[in-house]
């Protein structure tokens, strides 16, 4: 039992481990988003450049399919130890990069032009990475506890998000706004490389998931997970989709344009930003915690339509929030909107995993995240940033979210009452 607890204990903090990295080092470059769009994309017009830094934000995640089938499949047919190491290295590597790479000003266009295909890299990377730890954490504890083990892959993404927040604001506290574009910006890439080493040695040594070795040692490997998801799943695809359709768009327009909003459009300083935007990401991450644990006790998809409706109620007096400037209304605003989001996302990946069998699982996994990240959040700040542009206020970005809400709330309540409706029949017999 030592040696169980043990293992478990190794996989949740390796997984984890490696999530907060992966999500500290991608989300370097969007909260850096205003220095980098001066620094890679110089425009005369503010908004031209703010446009093409987060359009190659939205390439590296259009790269996440990809890097979820390629390394879902390795997961599926080889091993999922093997795909947890990879992503670790691949994904590290362009970060370092990024730290050492010369500016327009230095190189010209081969500048932007190298930062794209690193940004296809690290999407590459990160497309394998989360639905891998994802998978794995689910399928190393034990079943009773799957909701709120498995939710901390999202704990650890929370977790990057507010690593990287905080890196920031210390660096910008720190040196003066001439230091930061000069070279201090780089700094916060260049300290991931101690942690990414750290976490590559821990997962050379973990066990395979008990589940896929059960599934390998009675042959029921499948040749193409990818087609034998399409063929036998389509409906659980769907369904899956409209939840994701909130939390893929909540999580990048509050947490990766938020804080973008908030400067160029708001007149917020960089710092006070910051600070605001890390707020919402603590209140995220301890709702993954405590609604990961409670998704052993209620209904999963229960606790995200509250989640959902949380969302659709409060991003309206968010934004007004911070229109009107007062810091003790968008304090409590911005913990309310990250709990919900929080409530809602930290309960989703066991939803997810639960939905298929092992044998596809994690291609599944990878696939549902990783799709819709890019369909359904990538282009979500795109989208901000022309409602923003084209109706003249930022109110339209709640009207967006509240769309968003709309669908989902329905989508879940069609599953539940179809759920319901099912199990009538039997409760009436049995009496």
């Amino acid at each position: 039992m030592a040696a169980t607890n043990k293992h478990i204990v190794n996989s949740i903090v390796s997984s984890s481990i490696g999530n907060v990295l992966e999500w500290y080092e991608y989300t370097l470059y969007a909260y850096f988003s205003t220095v980098i769009s001066t620094l890679f994309f110089p425009s005369d017009d503010r908004f031209v450049s703010i446009i093409l830094t987060f359009s190659t934000f939205a390439v590296g995640l259009a790269a996440r399919p990809l890097g979820g089938v390629l390394f879902g499949y390795i997961g599926d047919k080889f091993s999922r130890k093997k795909m947890l190491t990879i992503t670790i290295l691949l994904m590290s590597i362009p970060t370092l990069c990024i730290g050492i790479l010369p500016t327009y000003q230095q190189i010209g266009i081969i500048a932007p032009i190298t930062l794209v295909f690193i940004r296809v890299v690290q999407g590459i990377a990160l497309g394998g990475e989360f639905g891998a730890s994802c998978v794995y954490l689910y399928e190393s504890v034990p079943q009773n506890k799957r909701g709120f083990f498995g939710t901390f892959a999202l704990t650890g993404v929370g977790m990057g998000l507010v690593l990287s927040a905080c890196t920031i604001f210390i660096v910008e506290s720190w040196v003066t706004q001439e230091t930061l574009y000069a070279y201090a910006w780089r700094i916060p890439f260049f300290i991931s490389v101690i942690g990414s080493l750290l976490a590559f040695y821990m997962r050379r040594n973990l066990l395979e998931s008990p589940d896929f070795i059960t599934v390998k040692q009675n042959q029921n490997l499948v040749r193409n997970p990818l087609a034998e998801l399409f063929r036998s799943h389509k409906t659980s695809l769907l369904s899956l989709f409209a939840i994701f359709l909130t939390t893929q768009i909540s999580f990048f327009v509050v947490f990766i344009f938020g804080k973008t909003m908030m400067i160029d459009f708001l007149n917020y300083d960089s710092r006070t930003a910051g600070l605001f935007n890390l707020l919402t990401m603590v209140s995220y991450t301890l709702a993954t915690i405590i609604f990961g644990y409670l998704s052993d006790k209620i209904n999963k998809r229960f606790i995200i339509l509250l989640g959902t409706v949380g969302i659709f109620v409060s991003v309206s007096p968010f934004i007004h929030s911070l229109e009107s400037g007062f810091s003790s209304l968008i304090f409590i605003m911005s913990l309310l909107l990250g709990a919900f989001i929080g409530m809602t996302e930290g309960t989703l990946n066991p939803v997810v995993a639960e939905t298929f069998p092992t044998n596809i699982r994690a291609t599944s996994v990878a696939f549902c995240w990783n799709f819709t990240s890019i369909a359904f959040g990538g282009v979500a700040p795109i989208i901000s940033m022309w409602l923003i542009q084209n109706t003249g206020g930022v109110n339209a970005v709640a009207y967006y979210l509240m769309f968003a809400c709309t669908i989902t709330i329905g989508s879940i309540l069609y599953t539940l009452m179809k759920v319901k409706a099912s199990r009538a029949p039997a409760s009436i017999h049995s009496c």
